[in-house]
């Protein structure tokens, strides 16, 4: 029964979150920097305020004092110049020069005649850093008088200045708005900008990370429907890139392990076939040779050919029942495989024990590495496999017309041991690779195609692997690659 993956309901995207996640993230520290500097501006506007308020009291006491000083100093010389002008004797310089020793506060007398023009004048040396400011007032006779004081020179103009500083400190200390309207409304631009930013760059990234995180549940959805050479392979150099190929290599090892499971359950299924076949046919061999032995030795007639015959198929079937007793052996063999009991163990001298054989030993040829090479393995079992593919090797290769060498090599790769068996052979044909480890599969002309199968189980139960590989051997002809875990 095929199970339907569960399929969870979701509001929303997890680009609609990635976006929204980044959106907050912009804004709120936006969000606080106009708040902060919202509120650091009414602190100095009210501070400014304050000092602003704290000085207007003195700046108006200063400019009443400016204000009636001046008021004083010209209310004085109308006065004066009034009391003048009423003088009848006021008519030359010495009348003049008499009013002025008189009156300490004036600095200048001058008569002025009904053109404007200065007719007589006197002044008494000024203070440096004085000036002098005059008033007129009309002689009854024509013409004027002018009265002048001395002031502190720069006086009008420092009292129009002290009344601007009181207006702009009047206006500061009015002032309760901390930002200009035309500074928020900026600011408010500057955040949507950004925040408009953040959306579209965030849309941008979140698509492409969630495009695929998405081929990605696409292809663990395919390979939940069965179809199990579906992968991802993403490209980049990111985190979701990584993941992608960790994901596929994951893939890659379940698809490896589950054709495994698959081989060993075959395996298994014709284990259990051979030892019933074995069992159902070794039973009645000896019986059928028994019988017919008995049929050609009890026969007593003198009719030649007919004992012809009968030695004719005591023969045959005794050649047959030995081949029966053959295969029923090859049978009895891959039902009755003893279990593997690894150990660590030397790979040298699993390799050099295959040298001992006489039939091996002129055609082996073996190339160790510089490094003593220990894997973790059961020694009868792995020299059992070993055996099995030289000897194919070497029937391979005088198949072909050649000697029959034999090359064995190993390295270590990774935490495993690399094991590569090379002949002289012409090599096994594509479409022929994933089925020569089948059951009765075979290439030679002679044998009943369980070596390999038996081999390769030994392999897989080791936690290894055995292939063809693609590539012909340097030797020509097949290379048959074989894995073994390294010894800890």
């Amino acid at each position: 029964m095929t199970t339907t993956p569960p399929r969870f309901g979701r509001r929303f995207s997890l680009q609609v979150k990635l976006v929204s996640i980044l959106l907050v993230v912009v804004l709120i520290p936006l969000a606080a920097s106009a708040y902060l500097i919202n509120g650091v501006s009414e602190l100095a506007v009210n501070f400014a305020a304050s000092e602003a308020k704290a000085r207007n009291e003195s700046m108006q006491r200063a400019l009443g004092a400016y204000r009636e000083l001046i008021e004083t100093k010209k209310t004085y010389l109308s006065e004066l110049a009034r009391r003048i002008a009423q003088d009848p004797a006021i008519n030359d310089a010495h009348a003049l020069d008499r009013i002025l020793n008189a009156e300490p506060e004036v600095a200048r007398l001058a008569l002025i005649d009904r053109d404007g023009r200065a007719l007589t004048h006197v002044e008494r040396p000024l203070v440096p850093g004085t000036e002098v400011r005059s008033v007129k007032y009309p002689l009854a006779s024509g013409g004027s008088i002018e009265v002048g004081t001395a002031l502190p020179a720069g006086l009008i103009d420092d009292y129009r200045k002290l009344a601007e500083s009181l207006a702009a400190a009047k206006a500061v200390a009015a002032n309760r708005r901390a930002l200009p309207l035309s500074v928020s409304l900026s600011f408010v631009a500057l955040v949507g900008a950004c925040a408009i930013a953040a959306i579209v760059l965030g849309g941008v990234a979140a698509g492409r990370v969630t495009r695929r995180i998405a081929a990605l549940v696409e292809v663990a959805r395919a390979v939940s429907r069965g179809q199990g050479d579906a992968r991802g392979r993403l490209r980049g150099s990111d985190e979701v890139a990584e993941l992608g190929v960790a994901f596929d290599t994951m893939l890659d090892a379940v698809s490896r392990h589950r054709t495994e499971i698959e081989y060993l359950q075959r395996i298994g299924a014709w284990q259990d076939v051979a030892r019933r076949l074995a069992h159902e046919i070794k039973n009645p061999l000896t019986p059928i040779q028994l019988a017919v032995q008995q049929c050609v030795s009890s026969y007593g007639g003198d009719d030649a050919r007919y004992r012809r015959m009968l030695t004719d198929t005591g023969e045959i079937v005794e050649e047959e029942i030995a081949s029966l007793r053959r295969l029923v052996d090859t049978f009895r063999t891959l039902g009755q495989l003893p279990r593997v009991e690894a150990a660590p163990v030397p790979l040298r001298d699993i390799v050099e024990e295959l040298g001992l054989d006489p039939s091996l030993s002129d055609r082996l040829v073996v190339r160790a590495p510089d490094s003593p090479l220990r894997v973790r393995a059961d020694k009868l079992l792995l020299k059992r496999v070993l055996v099995n593919l030289v000897e194919n090797g070497v029937h391979a290769g005088q198949e072909a017309g050649k000697p029959g060498a034999v090359t064995v090599t190993w390295r270590q790769v990774g935490d495993h041991a690399e094991l590569t068996v090379d002949d002289e052979g012409k090599g096994v044909a594509a479409d022929a690779r994933d089925r020569i480890f089948e059951p009765y599969v075979t290439t030679k002309t002679t044998g009943t195609g369980l070596g390999l199968a038996i081999a390769k189980k030994i392999v897989l139960e080791h936690g290894g692997t055995l292939e063809v590989d693609p590539i012909a051997a340097p030797t020509g002809g097949a290379r048959f690659v074989l894995t073994v875990p390294i010894a800890s």
